[in-house]
């Protein structure tokens, strides 16, 4: 689908820092291994054709796109006070990211390297197997494999993972070298592998020229080492999921202070017209739904529309003792705690003080969740009230029962589109959001991972709610696999009594639900235990499709509860009691 995007034309009369004078990235691959053909761009965007169609098809095959454009937003203050801003959207006002890796003494590249790595590796895990184990010859991205970076360039020695065999250090097919999956050893570990059945491995960088995107005087000094990677698998969750892992590091000698991660999708579920968004803040997700039972049209998906979502699985390190429960476990400032989804926002696709950011200040203060006019966002219509309670998440419904985004203070209802102010609904339409991780300090050196998943369910037994309570429940299997390494063995998918089993909200207050994808009456025997391993409540009974125990007698902290049917089926999993 093809459609009309509003931009801003910058001009730049003077540039303060200088920059190479690297061009646009121009290549381009898709990631289509599993149920999702997912287009990518080597210059922090993706996920359309860079004219104006949408390219992330799902079903595959089917000619219907969920979503239109998404790219990454970073920022923060340096220590002279000055705003340093990298992001992409879509390009039509210029860029702020250019392909290949930099120099680690200067931070600086050239154009001849922007060039050579204006490409993508795509490795099929089953190529690296038949490699290993059958002596196929390599595939022409194993061959080429960016496994080294240039010390002519002073680039970093080692770059994309692969497995040393002869342990010399350098990547070699003829040694029999390979690109480093997870599980061909036996081992999965959550960083400096290539995970899923089909990886795609790229590099880039925000100081190969001037930022034309955001308008930002300076650039940061980063290297993003990425890789999109997806899972053939007969589980439909993870078969209609993609995945994003960004190795963010701080080649510049400055510190970046107050610094934040952005998400930004331009969803388009089908038919773009007629969306809604919201975010679910116990499970750092944000998301579209269709705003009636029918996705109309010839690019919608008809009756029983999907939900779409963008889930951030692991966020950058939080500054050690800020005093912040950065990531709403109830623990504050615990080793190696993250910022996780911190804030969340949607604007308008128009030039007002809610629409497209044209300035850097307008990107920075997205991610902060403030609005261009620099008011804070606000708790209710459309979030940019000029009185009201400031909030730091949009829509949350009846995700946020702690009051987390209200700083605790109980706004008196649940904020979503179809209940803008109470008995108000928002036309449905054209969305795109940010959800933002932070502050955190980006010290010279350091090295940030972040994880993303686009999650997509369908519930065919009703409307837009259905898919959304679907998106739900497949995005809670689908963060269990990020948080055991992407190992599949592990999450130990569940038959089908248990496997899109919904279990709201967590963390909870007074009661907890736990919901089923169908109508069951099999028999449950539900028992909860506390930290020290202690049963606290046990429940027997028959079950239509959802129940809920009252917990409202228990202390606050965290739970194990172990659920059972008369089948002999199992699942087990945590929620925390505030």
């Amino acid at each position: 689908m093809k459609k009309t995007i509003l931009f801003y034309s910058i001009i730049f009369f003077v540039s303060i820092q200088l920059n190479a004078q690297c061009p646009p990235s121009t290549s381009t691959i898709d990631l289509d291994i599993a149920n999702v053909r997912a287009q990518l761009h080597n210059g922090g965007d993706m996920w359309w054709d860079l004219i104006g169609n949408a390219r992330y098809e799902v079903p595959k095959g089917s000619g219907k796109y969920s979503l239109f454009a998404g790219g990454i937003w970073i920022g923060g203050i340096d220590g002279g006070g000055n705003l340093r801003v990298a992001a992409q959207t879509y390009r039509q006002s210029g860029n702020d990211f250019w392909p290949g890796p930099i120099d680690t003494i200067n931070a600086t590249v050239s154009p001849a390297v922007c060039s050579q790595y204006d490409r993508f590796w795509k490795i099929n895990k089953q190529d690296v197997l038949d490699f290993i184990n059958s002596s196929a010859a390599p595939t022409v991205d194993m061959s080429t494999w960016p496994g080294n970076g240039s010390a002519f360039n002073g680039q970093a020695h080692y770059l994309a993972p692969f497995e040393d065999v002869n342990n010399d250090g350098h990547y070699n097919v003829a040694d029999g070298d390979y690109p480093k999956f997870d599980g061909i050893n036996g081992s999965f570990t959550c960083h400096g592998s290539l995970h899923g059945d089909q990886s795609i491995w790229w590099v880039f960088n925000d100081v190969g020229n001037i930022h034309t995107e955001t308008g930002s005087m300076f650039s940061i000094g980063l290297e993003i080492q990425c890789q999109a990677f997806a899972f053939n698998s007969s589980n439909q969750d993870i078969a209609n999921a993609t995945f994003y892992e960004y190795k963010i590091i701080n080649r510049s000698s400055l510190t970046l202070n107050d610094s934040y991660f952005g998400c930004w999708t331009d969803v388009d579920l089908g038919n773009y017209l007629d969306d809604y968004v919201g975010c679910d803040v116990g499970r750092n997700m944000a998301y579209a739904y269709n705003g009636d039972n029918n996705d109309d049209g010839s690019y919608g998906y008809g009756n029983y529309p999907p939900a779409i979502g963008i889930d951030i699985f692991n966020g950058p390190f939080a500054d050690a003792g800020d005093g912040i429960d950065n990531n709403r476990n109830g623990v504050i400032d615990e080793a190696g705690e993250q910022c996780l989804m911190s804030k969340f926002m949607y604007y308008e696709n128009d030039f007002t003080n809610i629409g497209n950011p044209s300035l850097a200040q307008h990107y920075y203060d997205y991610m902060r969740g403030i609005w261009k006019d620099g008011r804070q966002l606000t708790y209710g219509g459309t979030g940019n009230n000029s009185i009201g309670t400031t909030c730091d998440f949009m829509f949350p419904d009846n995700s946020d029962s702690m009051h987390w985004g209200t700083a605790g203070l109980d706004p008196g209802y649940n904020w979503s589109e179809i209940n803008s102010t109470p008995g108000q609904t928002n036309v449905a339409g054209d969305r795109r959001f940010l959800q933002s991780s932070g502050k955190f300090t980006m010290l010279p050196g350091a090295v940030n991972y972040v994880n993303v998943g686009a999650i997509w369910a369908r519930d065919s037994a009703g409307g837009p709610f259905y898919s959304r309570n679907a998106l739900r429940r497949a995005d809670d299997l689908i963060q269990n696999l990020a948080d055991n390494c992407y190992d599949l063995n592990l999450v130990g998918i569940q038959s089908v009594d248990f496997e899109k089993m919904l279990v709201f909200p967590n963390p909870a207050h007074s009661t907890i639900s736990f919901e089923l994808p169908y109508a069951n009456g099999n028999k449950y025997s539900v028992k909860i235990y506390n930290s020290l391993g202690k049963l606290v409540k046990t429940l027997n009974e028959s079950i239509l499709r959802s129940f809920q125990i009252d917990i409202s007698d228990l202390a606050f902290g965290i739970y194990v509860y172990n659920i059972s049917s008369d089948k002999g089926n199992s699942s087990a999993g945590k929620f925390i009691k505030r």
